[in-house]
């Protein structure tokens, strides 16, 4: 008789099949297992409680979580991770601030890499950690591809809740207004939303396709940053460009 820790893990396995960043339907992960579907929709939903996987709101499929994906970077990185890892380096060598990569888990920024100097700001964002998108630059990067209805979906219930005291939009026409200036220039900058004295800038990564799939920022001091956007920018972008280069050409360990 099988544990519960086995039926796990064979529900996890069977995510690789056709590559571990497809999307799968419960009543095929169910057939994939042996399981009814009863059974594995609920294990899917303990798992996506847990980080471990999530579920796509508008499809309602699911695929691997980042959580989950970070973990196992230890051992062997995602494409996307060890494309991204000496692009940031060369952001931190340059700029001297803290360079992050993050990606979209549900309604929130997710970051899963970050890159550092002595001299970085500590508390710009750090692994595993999840942001508001409506008033982060990463999280308007991410949502330069989403249009208004889903902006809203995403960002609802943080709007709610206005960060007293900082510059975050308050509504969602001032975010609309906002994001259609920043996907016009290409790029986000985020100023004092999250926290006073702090700023980041942050520029959309996307895949060969075209897909967005992550976004890349700059984040420390705003006395340091308020007159270096420009060249924030510049440096991001060839981030961005370094990252998609690389995910575009096979793996080659």
């Amino acid at each position: 008789m099988d544990t519960g820790a086995e039926r796990v893990a064979a529900l996890l396995l069977a995510f690789g099949a056709g590559g571990a960043g497809n999307d799968h339907g419960v009543s095929d992960l169910a057939r994939a297992v042996g399981r009814e579907r009863s059974q594995v929709s609920r294990m899917l939903k303990s798992l996506e409680r847990g980080g471990l996987v999530e579920q796509d709101p508008q499809t309602r499929r699911y695929r691997l979580g980042w959580t989950l994906l970070v973990l196992a970077s230890s051992a062997g990185d995602a494409a996307l991770l060890r494309a991204a890892r000496p692009a940031l380096r060369g952001i931190v060598a340059r700029t001297g601030e803290v360079a992050l990569l993050s990606v979209q888990r549900g309604n929130r920024s997710f970051t899963v890499l970050r890159e550092e100097s002595n001299q970085s700001l500590r508390a710009g964002g750090w692994v595993g950690r999840s942001s508001p998108m409506h008033c982060t630059a990463s999280g308007r990067a991410l949502l330069f591809d989403s249009d208004d209805d889903l902006v809203d979906a995403l960002t609802e219930q943080d709007l709610r809740t206005p960060i007293s005291g900082t510059a975050a939009p308050r509504d969602l026409p001032e975010l609309l207004e906002r994001l259609r200036a920043e996907r016009e220039s290409g790029y986000a900058v985020a100023g004092e939303e999250v926290e006073i004295g702090l700023t980041s800038v942050g520029v959309p990564v996307r895949d060969h396709s075209g897909a967005l799939v992550a976004a890349v920022n700059i984040s420390g001091p705003t006395s340091r940053l308020v007159g270096r956007i420009q060249d924030s920018v510049h440096r991001l972008r060839t981030a961005a460009t370094a990252i998609e280069t690389a995910l575009s050409r096979p793996y080659r360990p």
